[in-house]
């Protein structure tokens, strides 16, 4: 028992001081505008977008929206015990668009801790749900539960931020002749039949010069005509990995006391449990003394 006591103490201790850390991050943390936001780790605050033109799909509803996370459990009894056993989970990976007036930043929500007001909790008799409604008393084997942000929701997100500039002109155009070149490639014979001045039947190397001289040429009208300045905002994962990742449609105000309510939940577990290890821990060594 004293082994489980320990265990539970320092799970608490662990994610008291997690919770409490989170929460002093949030509070201190500037909010930073995208536009001027510096490199680095940084909190924003803006709109929920969709990251690309066709919007998310939620697992379990279909509802269309930026992100989702879902579980499948399963009810399972046993003689006197019974209890609900996970068995598919997961969320989606696709970015999220933050905007706040001033830019607009693709949050990757891969390894974040995510908190949504959107949650939903249904019952059915079959491991996928048939329907977004809880079924009759005896079909309830299964409970679905399923979490979504949706598009025009406010935003909070703190982690590790990055601006990404496209490649310079010359670098696009030096990729786009490769990918000419090689399409030409494709049709071997028309090629010779445009650049074989000789009628030697092939491309030696001084009409290979002209081949590239063309390819170079029509790379860097395509560039010049398609070229985009904009750099890529992106928020991810801090590689520090103590920094927390944090995503959450609340207010950091409202955020930051839910931390610390948490904090204070798991203080309360981590010193009841350390307290009943040091109460246990004399009795058991006294029992093995004594054996």
């Amino acid at each position: 028992v004293e082994i489980f006591a320990l265990g539970f103490a320092l799970f608490g201790w662990y994610g008291s001081f997690r919770c409490l850390k989170i929460a002093r991050l949030i509070e201190d943390t500037p909010t930073a505008k995208i536009r001027s936001a510096p490199q680095g780790y940084i909190e924003i605050i803006g709109e929920s977008e969709y990251g690309t033109e066709e919007p998310v799909q939620a697992k379990l509803t279909g509802i269309p929206c930026v992100w989702y996370s879902f579980e499948i459990e399963k009810y399972e009894s046993s003689g006197k015990s019974s209890s609900w056993r996970t068995i598919e989970k997961g969320s989606s990976k696709t970015p999220i668009v933050v905007n706040d007036g001033t830019g607009r930043c693709f949050v990757h929500p891969d390894r974040a801790e995510v908190t949504t007001e959107l949650k939903k909790v249904w019952y059915g008799g079959s491991r996928y749900p048939t329907s977004t409604t809880s079924g009759g008393l005896f079909n309830r084997r299964y409970r679905y539960t399923e979490k979504r942000i949706h598009a025009g929701q406010q935003l909070y997100a703190l982690g590790h931020f990055e601006t990404l500039h496209p490649p310079s002109v010359t670098e696009q155009s030096k990729a786009a002749m490769n990918t000419l070149i090689n399409q030409w490639k494709q049709n071997y014979d028309a090629l010779v039949e445009k650049y074989d001045r000789d009628g030697s039947g092939d491309i030696d190397m001084r009409e290979w010069e002209q081949v590239r001289a063309d390819a170079q040429a029509e790379a860097e009208r395509q560039v010049r005509d398609n070229y985009d300045h904009t750099p890529l905002n992106v928020m991810s994962y801090s590689p520090a990995r103590r920094q927390p990742f944090v995503i959450a449609t609340s207010e950091p105000t409202a955020l930051s006391k839910r931390y610390r309510w948490q904090f204070m939940g798991f203080g309360v577990l981590a010193v009841a449990c350390t307290l009943g290890f040091f109460y246990l821990l004399p009795i058991t060594l006294d029992a093995w003394q004594t054996r």
